[in-house]
């Protein structure tokens, strides 16, 4: 009995280590379904990109020239695009220092979000986030620590 009680202490230490984030984001498919937590990540305000005091760029009036050619068909690495949450959640943006060209879709409950901006205060803030999810659909954050 002392013997599974040590096992499962053990097993949900683990499930608690933070990874680096460079880790999670050249192989996310490896952590599908499983309670991950990430550290070595900024994450982005939201003001700062389109809130009420957002510049916005003028827009493009020239033309194209020349013929148009299509890329590459379906997806180019692990990434949702477009990222769209479930109802009730909305997006946050992460910012991989090791992996800057990541790009994933992070999610987490509206009221959580709002707390989250709050304490952001408009600023990108080093920080450290556990989630679970699929790299096809996106990440639940479920817990954010800020100032890592």
């Amino acid at each position: 009995m002392t013997a599974l009680v040590t096992i499962g202490m053990i097993g949900s230490s683990m499930a608690q280590m933070s990874i680096p984030g460079e880790v999670f984001a050249q192989n996310p498919a490896r952590f599908n379904g499983r309670k991950v937590t990430i550290k070595n990540i900024e994450l982005v305000s939201s003001t700062l990109n389109g809130g009420p005091n957002m510049v916005s760029p003028s827009p493009i009036t020239g033309t194209i020239s020349g013929p148009l050619t299509v890329g590459q068909v379906g997806p180019t690495s692990p990434s949702v695009t477009p990222c769209n949450p479930p109802r009730g959640f909305s997006k946050i943006s992460v910012f991989f220092k090791g992996e800057p060209e990541f790009k994933g879709c992070f999610f987490m409950v509206d009221t959580m979000k709002s707390q989250l901006e709050r304490e952001m205060g408009g600023q990108n803030i080093d920080a450290q986030i556990t989630f679970r999810g699929d790299y096809r659909t996106g990440y639940n954050v479920t817990f954010y620590r800020l100032g890592m």
